[in-house]
């Protein structure tokens, strides 16, 4: 796929793997659609990739809800007159709670739920039309980390992307549509976000743009 003609959606724009995937494929020439629940958060995005391309949008979400994502979708249809080639459907892990720790029970259930339902909420409206469209369309999810303690939730959260993106690959590949995944190793490894950002940007581009990349997940 040419990701100087593409519209692509990213989700959890404002976060920091967002905002940073955002600007990157607005300097690619994308027509880039943002939407996030911050609206603070998605602000700064989307005047950071309007200083690079004119072709951006933002939406904001009231929450990730099935309703909430299904609303996004119409609204994007109704405003720009089209639906997104490419998904990048990002999203932050958040630290896990310690096992003894019996009051965290009700908190790490909430969290793994709300992000297993956005991740799959963003994946079924996309992959929806473009089979509805006859799009050859590509789908990446995409983890973040903003701090070192929040690696403690990457498996997890690698476990939900791996699965998502193995299974979602073998259901759509009959409809030409594409699913990949990028997991960034970061602190683990001893490097920061700044020092991984690059290649998660480098995996995710890749997996756009090789036309034969699916159903398989990339560490950054």
């Amino acid at each position: 796929m040419k990701v100087d003609s593409a519209v692509v959606l990213v989700t959890s724009a404002g976060s920091g793997v967002g905002s940073t995937l955002a600007a990157h494929f607005s300097s690619l020439g994308a027509r880039v659609i943002l939407c996030d629940s911050d609206k603070r958060l998605l602000d700064e995005t989307y005047h950071r990739c309007r200083g690079i391309n004119n072709n951006v949008y933002q939406f904001v979400l009231k929450d990730y809800s099935i309703p909430s994502i299904q609303q996004l979708f119409s609204s994007i249809e109704h405003s720009l007159d089209c639906t997104p080639d490419v998904l990048i459907n990002t999203f932050t892990t958040k630290a896990v709670p310690n096992i003894f720790d019996q009051s965290a029970y009700d908190t790490f259930a909430l969290n793994l739920t709300s992000m297993a339902s956005a991740l799959f909420g963003f994946g079924q409206a996309t992959a929806e039309r473009m089979r509805q469209e006859n799009k050859q369309g590509v789908i990446v999810n995409v983890i973040g980390y903003s701090n070192y303690e929040d690696m403690a939730g990457f498996d997890n959260a690698s476990s939900f992307v791996s699965g998502f993106t193995q299974s979602w690959a073998k259901e759509l590949t009959p409809f030409n549509i594409r699913v990949g995944g990028v997991i960034p190793c970061g602190e683990s490894n001893g490097q920061n976000w700044a020092e991984v950002q690059d290649e998660v940007i480098r995996n995710t581009e890749y997996i756009i743009s090789n036309d034969y990349f699916s159903g398989r997940v990339m560490a950054a």
